[in-house]
């Protein structure tokens, strides 16, 4: 009898990361102190800012933005260690400042 071979997927790569981003995973990683402070911080101002009472903005929050942020331009990470990894990425959103036309200009 011959054997049939292996059912292909279904899905493809982009419809699993799609269902992948819809359920949270925990991810271990090690922050400074300062990042620890000025992260609850952000967390809590932005908590404060909303316009909309529903879903709570916490620290775990910010640092998925932030990651989102990075895979987006992960192009512009460049670099052999962590501080040249971040001295290109904010020297690109300074750039990216600078250009943004100021207000009444």
């Amino acid at each position: 009898m011959a054997k049939e071979p292996p059912a292909r997927r279904s899905s493809s790569l982009s419809e699993a990361a799609a269902a992948a981003r819809e359920q949270l995973s925990p991810k271990y990683v090690q922050l400074r102190g300062d990042q620890l402070i000025e992260l609850d911080v952000v967390a809590r101002e932005l908590q404060a800012a909303r316009s909309h009472k529903g879903e709570r903005i916490t620290a775990n929050t910010v640092i998925r933005v932030a990651v989102d942020a990075i895979l987006a331009h992960r192009d512009r990470l460049v670099g052999d260690t962590e501080a040249e990894l971040r001295t290109n990425l904010l020297a690109y959103i300074d750039e990216l400042q600078q250009r943004r036309p100021t207000k009444g200009a």
